[in-house]
């Protein structure tokens, strides 16, 4: 059994008997395996009492788990039921979140991986893209180089120049990019999460948009400088709408969210005014900030007591030099 899922199962004692079928609390309970069919469903349910610890799976998928998922090695026995008939239960849903956004080491250093894979993508696909591509060109070449990665992609988006000003989630569409583009994307790999965004223009930048995106890059730099294990995402929003109003745009963070906690969900939590949730000793951030015109900075982190750690930072691009002394991406001329 892997250190982590000992780890787990030590910490679960004391929970009481339970089943989850959550995706997100099933791919932490078995540290990454039980990849979905249908991407955000879990075709699983963990089930844990005194005396067992078992996967329960439709028995359809049964060759495919034997060949793939070897959950016995993580302590778990593959309990096969019905296709046809819903998953035996009875026992309470817990409430694992606390747990699964504290990461052990094993799991920083997957999310390490993931992110350089993930960012390795984003930089290849950047090539492929000219004016005259669409939008779902965009997302199509980086979808490719990230599926070819292991990674699924549950947010895939791309603005080009008519419409990344005005749409803060720009899904793609085949409009034409244009002048510039913003591409961004939510990759998942064994459970983790990986979120990050780039601005590209086809040759110099217009000066308005390299003024936003350097604002947006302000706020995201003075909230990631902040991120440490102990402080609550309430606190962490405080930071991000100091700086906007700094910047003389107090209200930008009313128009998008502005991230938060990562890891088996897309966003764990959001940071909110006054949220309450404290940033564990060892976890993962993805914040979001973003200004009207197509401004928008993103990367995701790891925050420990060591410090803060970008894993999708792509030092091979421009990046722009911050008040708060984190290097943040610059816009890339293609």
């Amino acid at each position: 059994m892997s250190e982590a899922a000992r780890k787990r199962l030590l910490a679960l004692e004391s929970a009481g008997p339970f089943q989850t079928s959550d995706p997100a609390d099933v791919r932490w309970l078995l540290c990454g395996r039980g990849r979905p069919v249908a991407t955000g469903t879990s075709p699983y349910a963990v089930r844990v009492t005194d005396t067992e610890a078992r996967v329960l799976f439709q028995d359809i998928e049964s060759s495919r788990v034997v060949a793939d998922e070897r959950w016995e090695e993580l302590g778990y026995e593959p309990a096969a039921y019905p296709w046809h008939e819903p998953a035996p239960n009875g026992l309470p849903r817990p409430d694992l979140s606390a747990l699964r956004r504290s990461l052990v080491p094993e799991e920083l250093e997957r999310y390490r991986v993931a992110g350089r894979d993930a960012r390795d993508a984003f930089v290849e696909c950047l090539d492929r893209l000219r004016p005259e591509s669409r939008e779902l060109d965009a997302t199509g070449e980086l979808a490719g180089r990230l599926h070819a990665r292991g990674f699924s992609t549950p947010v895939l988006l791309a603005g080009g120049e008519t419409r990344a000003p005005v749409h803060r989630h720009p899904l793609p569409t085949a409009a034409p990019l244009g002048r510039f583009a913003l591409l961004a994307v939510t990759a998942e790999r064994d459970g983790l999460h990986v979120s990050m965004t780039r601005v590209v223009s086809f040759g110099p930048a217009p000066d308005d948009l390299r003024a936003r995106v350097s604002a947006a890059a302000e706020v995201d730099a003075a909230v990631l400088a902040a991120s440490r294990p102990g402080a609550t995402l309430g606190e962490l929003f405080d930071v991000l709408a100091s700086v906007y109003a700094e910047l003389g745009l107090p209200e930008e963070w009313r128009r998008h969210h502005q991230g938060g906690l990562t890891g088996y969900a897309g966003r764990e939590i959001f940071a909110t005014p006054g949220e309450l949730a404290i940033l564990p000793f060892a976890c993962a951030v993805a914040w979001n900030p973003s200004v009207s015109g197509g401004g928008k900075s993103e990367d995701t982190a790891l925050v420990t007591g060591d410090g803060v750690e970008v894993v999708t930072r792509t030092p091979e691009l421009p990046e722009l030099t911050t008040a708060a002394g984190i290097a943040r991406p610059a816009i890339v001329e293609l």
